[in-house]
């Protein structure tokens, strides 16, 4: 297990508080990508405003799809959320995709993103925006025929699909608008760019390190409109699955950094990124050698390596389960995640994969020996006004938490504090999210704790000393 790196500065201004930064990197990604584009993970049903039958009949299917996927312990979720210049929520910038409604540009009635992330945190999964970058769709589609209206100069057409030019600023600007825009609206705990890259078929005009500096001019204002709202949100891509050709084993000509221009282990070491999902799908010397460079420079942040789980699928290749095994076993000694591509080749059981994940993603709980803590509280009670209810956790299943931590549940503004021994000499109080990042230092007043800032969601409370030593003081529920 990785250490946790907390970064400490104190103003020697007498009262002024303690400000943490962390990046912590203690749970292992276990990650699916969950695809909308034509309903090819979810939904297989249309809903629409007037049916509100269909609507229920299509939020039912995700969350049968959620429950499976937190039996095999899956502890990410990527959402595709932008399409292709269309989107699955109420956008100011673009329109609905045609997934949800069957009609492109109507919306199906309620929003799906919203219900998508309350269903996602009610398992204790996180749930990240997955923002389709570059690519417009069709030329006559949706997302191309509003964009050809609004500004035609920044799209280029190749064969029948639409792109817009990473080499005009103003791209920059249309895809950090989107990211703002989801940020702001929207409790996910990441956004997820892809296809943060020039198109395989472009015809570069510049050279490699413009092309890279072009890429990474759009990375650069995403992560500021970002940040600058929630610092705590995780930034992460899925790049191409080699980064570059290496010593003894080359890319063959299909690469990140050199063909597509997408210095993704750059973002990652400058803190651009927090997490890379490098699209690793395949295997033997194609797959090892280069899952082994993704471990070697992935110091600064977290990798989880994309699977090719459709591969399992007669239909899509000819791969046997041990194959899938054994590059989820060297992940795990590698210290890289997983994220399986995508949700419906596990679900369907291909090989025996969910039989085999069922068991593998259990071997290895999270961080501090827990994996989702607000998985199996029972009798919770939620308060009203500034009451708090403070209570102790029920575990059914000692797989879930093996750490009893009294609960704080509380919608008002201060709670009350356990009464513990190391919480007596620290008047600081860090707070995490549930993937252990620092994302607020609180002050303490005697056993109250002002909560006002946070939002709404689950955190670990800890306490802190004048040292920097922390203590795990209790969970807490902002509702």
């Amino acid at each position: 297990m990785k250490k946790i790196i907390v970064l400490i500065i104190l103003f020697l201004t007498i009262g002024t508080p303690l400000y943490i930064t962390a990046q912590t990197v203690d749970r292992e990604i276990r990650a699916v990508w969950l695809t909308t584009i034509g309903g090819i993970d979810w939904p297989r049903q249309y809903a629409n405003a007037s049916s509100p039958a269909s609507i229920e009949r299509q939020k039912q299917e995700l969350t049968r799809v959620l429950d499976r996927l937190k039996a095999i312990n899956i502890n990410t979720v990527l959402l595709q959320t932008r399409i292709r210049g269309s989107v699955i929520y109420p956008s100011k910038y673009e329109p609905w995709d045609g997934c949800m409604s069957g009609r492109p540009g109507v919306s199906p009635g309620y929003d799906p993103l919203r219900f998508a992330i309350d269903e996602c945190h009610k398992r204790g999964m996180e749930i990240h925006a997955w923002v389709v970058t570059i690519p417009m769709g069709k030329w006559n589609g949706i997302g191309c025929q509003q964009m050809r209206r609004k500004n035609a100069s920044l799209l280029r057409k190749i064969g029948d699909e639409g792109y817009l030019n990473p080499e005009l600023p103003q791209t920059a600007d249309i895809i950090a608008d989107i990211c703002e825009e989801i940020t702001k609206n929207y409790n996910v705990d990441g956004i997820h760019l892809d296809y943060i890259r020039y198109p395989e078929n472009w015809k570069l005009r510049v050279s490699k390190q413009q092309g890279r500096e072009n890429i990474t001019r759009i990375v650069r204002k995403i992560h500021s409109k970002v940040k600058a709202i929630k610092p705590q949100i995780k930034l992460s891509c899925s790049p191409l699955g080699k980064y570059d050709d290496l010593t003894r084993y080359p890319s063959r000509g299909w690469n990140a950094r050199t063909t597509v221009c997408q210095d993704a282990q750059m973002w990652l070491r400058t803190g651009l990124m927090d997490q890379l999902y490098p699209m690793l799908y395949f295997k033997d010397n194609n797959f090892y050698p280069f899952a082994i460079d993704w471990a070697e420079r992935s110091k600064a942040g977290q990798v989880a390596a994309g699977l090719a789980i459709y591969m399992l699928d007669p239909k899509e290749g000819n791969w046997k389960i041990s194959e899938v095994k054994r590059q989820l076993n060297v992940c795990r000694q590698l210290g890289l995640g997983h994220c399986f591509f995508r949700a419906k080749f596990v679900l369907d059981n291909h090989q025996g994969i969910y039989d085999y994940l069922r068991v593998f993603n259990f071997a290895q709980q999270g961080m501090d020996g827990f994996a989702y803590p607000y998985y199996s509280i029972n009798n919770t009670v939620q308060s009203s006004g500034n009451a708090v209810s403070l209570i102790n956790t029920q575990v059914p299943d000692p797989k879930q938490i093996r750490q009893d931590l009294p609960w704080i549940v509380s919608n008002g503004q201060r709670v009350s504090l356990p009464n513990k021994s190391e919480a007596l000499d620290t008047d600081m109080i860090l707070v995490k999210n549930l993937a252990g990042n620092a994302v607020a230092t609180l002050v303490r007043h005697g056993n109250q704790l002002d909560i006002h800032t946070l939002p709404n969601g689950m955190f670990i409370l800890y306490t802190l000393d004048k040292r920097g030593k922390t203590h795990r003081l209790a969970f807490l529920k902002k509702v």
